[in-house]
Order: structure tokens, then sequence, then C-alpha cells
């Protein structure tokens, strides 16, 4: 079973009025300070690498925590205007995406690298 198809109802539930799913794929969060870049091991223990689904609306990027009975939890929500940029920050096996905000604080997302040029393209419009 694909992800949108299986986590669909529950994203649906937390959608805005006029606001509709773009893709929704798999993945984790990704250390983007240079202590838990150093220390990898480490990041397994924080938020900064947590396994996650990823949803992209016409309006926010939504991040559920993935839980291990396979539950998600809403755990981020980004409108897009707060976006200040976004990049491919891939690696040799997987795709990734950087997201700087307006507020400076920057995220990273880990996802297959199929998806990555798609989800960056349509963050870039």
């Amino acid at each position: 079973m694909s992800l949108t198809n299986k986590y669909e109802g529950r994203v649906m539930s937390d959608l805005e009025v006029d606001e509709y799913i773009i893709t929704i794929a798999g993945g984790r969060t990704a250390p983007t300070n240079w202590v838990m870049n150093l220390f990898p091991e480490i990041s397994w223990l924080t938020k900064d690498n947590m396994p996650i689904v990823f949803v992209l609306t016409n309006h926010r990027i939504l991040v559920y925590k993935l839980h291990l009975d396979s539950e998600i939890t809403l755990a981020m929500s980004v409108h897009r205007k707060d976006i200040k940029d976004c990049i491919e920050a891939n690696g040799p096996l997987n795709g990734a995406i950087q997201l700087t905000l307006k507020d400076s604080q920057t995220f990273k997302f880990v996802l297959k690298k199929d998806c990555v040029p798609e989800i960056v393209l349509e963050l870039q419009e």
C-alpha cells in the first residue's frame, strides 16, 4: 500500500479550507547543526533523526512523526509563504531537502531521491 493511500485519510483531517495534498513521502528528519553532523550517532536520540511522513500541500508543509505502530501524529506545520529558501541537499544514497525559514530556522528532510526534484520544483514556484 502506498503512503498516499495509507495516510491520506489521516492527513485530510488536518487540512485547511481549500487546501489539497500535492504529494506524500516517507523519510526522516536530519541534523542541520554542526554538532549533530560531527556526532551523528547522538542524533538518533533527538528529534533530529525522526522517522516522518512528509506532506506537501498547496499552502503548507506538514511533517508527521511516524511511530513504530505505523500511526502518525502531526509534528510540525510550515506555511509555504514562511519558507525563504529550499535546496536539494542530496547525499550519495538518499535525496534530501533543506528548508530555511524567514526566521532563520533550518530543517532538513531525507526522502527518496526520485521525489526530491519534484518537491523542490514545487516549493520554488
